[in-house]
C-alpha cells in the first residue's frame, strides 16, 4: 500500500498540469505567511489612512476625538489632519499640533487646511509682521479658533476664566478636565475664542556707553562691516541661505551699512527672523539685519552709515548660545544678492 501512494505522489507530480497549481499554491503559501507577519506592525483605527508615498498618517471625514488619542506616530512619520479633518464637533478636541511649514504654504491656506481663521494663526504664533511662511518653520496650530494659555504657578480655572473673559465651563469642557481640578504648571490649555492683542513696542534706548564703539573705519565698498570686527562669518551666500550670519558670542552693537531710512523694526517672530530691522537706502537697494536682541530705532527714522541700530541677540529660529549671530541680507529690488560683494 506505501508502494501505491508513491506511485501516486509520483504520477501526480509529473503531471505538468498538476505540477503548476501545486507550485503556485506553494508561493501563494509563502507570500501570505510573510505578509501576514507585518500586520500587527501597523493597526488603524478606523476613519485613518496611511499615505505610503509620503509616509504620512492622514484623518478622514471618520475620525473621531477619541480615536485620535489611539494612534501613535512611528519614527519618521508626521500625524496631521487631512484637508476634509475639520468636519464635526469640536469642542472636545484639546491637541495642539505642531506643523512644519511646507513650500508653497501661506498663513491663509494653513488656516484653511486646518479649519481654523487666520486671525488664530497668526495670534498662537506672532505672526503680526509677516506676510508669508518659512519652509521648514514650526507653527503651532490649534483644533479650533482662540489662543493656547501657558499655565503658570497659582493658576486656577478662574483665573484664567476671568483673564480672557471666557466661561470656566468652556475651558473645562474644551480641555477634557475637572471641576476643581489643579492645573499643572507648564502645560498649555486651549481657550476658546479668546484673542490676543498685537503687542505695541518702543525701540530701547541705546547703552550709555555706545559711542564708544566703532564700525571698523572706512569700508572700500558702498557698504561698512555691519559688526564688531571681533566677530566671524559662520556662514556665507550659498542657495538656500541668502544671506551672511555674522556671529559673535559676546554679543556686541549691529550698525547700519549705509545711510538710508527704516522700513521696518520689529520684534517677535516674524517668520523666524526674530527680532529685525530693514533700512531702505534708495534706488532699490535695502538691507536686513535679523535675530537682534534690542532695537534702537524706529519705522520712519533716518539713520547714517555707522549709527548703532540694534543689539546683537539670538531671537527667531536660531539655536542656542551658538546661535547668537547678525543674519545680514542685501536686496535690491526685490532680489537677494551677496553682502560680501558690496564691502
Amino acid at each position: 500500500m506505501f508502494e501505491k501512494l508513491q506511485t501516486t505522489l509520483r504520477l501526480e507530480v509529473d503531471n505538468p498540469i498538476i505540477s503548476r497549481l501545486t507550485k503556485r499554491i506553494v508561493a501563494f503559501s509563502v507570500a501570505f505567511l510573510i505578509m501576514s507577519s507585518f500586520v500587527p506592525l501597523y493597526q488603524f483605527t478606523e476613519g485613518y489612512q496611511m499615505d505610503g508615498e509620503m509616509g504620512i498618517v492622514e484623518f478622514t471625514d471618520q475620525a473621531t476625538d477619541s480615536a485620535l488619542a489611539d494612534i501613535m506616530t512611528e519614527d519618521g512619520f508626521l500625524l496631521k489632519p487631512a484637508l476634509n479633518s475639520t468636519i464635526g464637533d469640536r469642542t472636545t478636541a484639546n491637541e495642539i499640533f505642531a506643523y512644519e511649514v511646507e513650500y508653497g504654504d501661506t498663513i491663509s491656506s494653513v488656516a484653511e487646511r486646518f479649519g481654523i481663521t487666520k486671525e488664530t494663526l497668526v495670534m498662537e504664533n506672532d505672526l503680526w509682521n509677516t506676510n508669508y511662511l518659512r519652509s521648514g518653520m514650526i507653527i503651532n496650530v490649534l483644533p479650533v479658533d482662540g489662543i493656547s494659555h501657558l499655565v503658570k504657578e497659582g493658576d486656577t480655572l478662574d483665573k484664567v476664566a476671568k483673564k480672557y473673559e471666557i466661561e470656566k465651563e468652556t475651558i473645562i469642557t474644551q480641555n477634557q478636565l475637572e471641576e476643581g481640578e489643579e492645573l499643572l504648571a507648564g502645560t498649555a490649555l486651549i481657550i476658546p475664542g479668546a484673542k490676543r492683542s498685537q503687542p505695541v513696542y518702543v525701540a530701547s534706548a541705546a547703552p550709555s556707553n555706545i559711542a564708544s564703539y566703532n564700525y571698523n573705519g572706512p569700508s572700500t565698498g558702498r557698504l561698512i562691516w555691519p559688526t564688531l570686527t571681533k566677530a566671524t562669518v559662520t556662514q556665507g551666500f550659498r542657495s538656500g541661505h541668502y544671506a551672511v550670519d555674522i556671529a559673535n558670542r559676546d554679543k556686541g552693537p549691529i550698525f547700519a551699512a549705509t545711510g538710508g531710512k527704516v522700513i521696518k523694526a520689529d520684534y517677535g517672530w516674524n517668520g523666524g527672523y526674530g527680532n529685525e530691522i530693514i533700512i531702505d537706502h534708495g534706488n532699490g537697494m535695502q538691507t536686513l539685519y535679523a535675530h537682534n536682541e534690542k532695537l534702537y530705532v524706529t519705522v520712519g527714522q533716518y539713520v547714517e552709515q555707522g549709527q548703532t541700530i540694534a543689539w546683537m541677540g539670538n531671537t527667531g529660529r536660531v539655536y542656542g548660545a551658538t546661535g547668537i549671530h547678525l543674519h545680514f541680507e542685501v536686496r535690491i529690488n526685490g532680489v537677494k544678492y551677496n553682502p560680501m560683494n558690496f564691502f
